[in-house]
């Protein structure tokens, strides 16, 4: 996480300040602690804990606490949106950006895609389909059998199973479910019943 108004920097940018053209790993071990999440592939690091590392004095403690335009990369953001209640595992993630029904990137650092927090809190009461609010309260029962064609929510599962089937139609049936979770910004658990349903039990 780049937390809100501090400057990141690169392995590059660091060399620089140092003269170099590069850092060498030793060199690199011998830093503060990035900020960017631990096993990212791309390091991070904040200039003023680098530039006080580099003048040799005490490394300052970076901000506590969240702010809003604190910058978080795909799977800070995941993990934020799993914090507010959204089901939603990594590869569905990757399927909702790579299908462009997350939302873009605020930045990118580095080549790294990253939100700000509000960006992602905001999302889970826009995206579309299940979650966004809306259905019967809980524990209501029905007084009598729903019809189809006057019941809002029947009239919508009908209509997501109708494009279901045509993105398996046109996918030659190789859409997966997280494909289709993605598609109408469901959970890959409610997909894949959908696939079982339309397909079958895989033998």
């Amino acid at each position: 996480m780049i937390p809100a108004g501090r400057t990141p920097l690169s392995t590059a940018d660091i060399a620089k300040r140092q003269g170099r053209k590069t850092l060498l790993r030793g060199a690199v071990q011998q830093l503060p602690e990035p900020i960017s999440r631990p096993g990212a592939r791309t390091l991070i690091w904040d200039a003023e804990q680098i530039d006080a590392h580099l003048e040799g004095k005490p490394v300052p403690e970076l901000p506590a606490g969240e702010s809003p335009d604190d910058l978080l990369d795909r799977e800070e953001a995941r993990n934020v949106l799993v914090g507010l209640g959204v089901e939603l595992k990594p590869e569905a993630w990757r399927a909702y950006i790579n299908h462009g029904y997350a939302p873009e990137p605020d930045r990118e650092i580095f080549g790294v895609g990253h939100w700000y927090r509000r960006t992602i809190v905001a999302w889970p009461d826009q995206r579309p389909g299940e979650g966004a609010g809306g259905g019967r309260p809980h524990g209501s029962k029905d007084s009598k059998p729903r019809d189809r064609a006057t019941n809002p929510r029947l009239r919508e599962a009908d209509a997501r199973k109708a494009r279901v089937q045509k993105v398996l139609a046109d996918s030659n049936g190789q859409a997966s479910a997280a494909d289709i979770a993605a598609a109408e910004g469901i959970s890959e658990r409610q997909a894949y019943r959908l696939l079982t349903q339309l397909q079958g039990p895989a033998e």
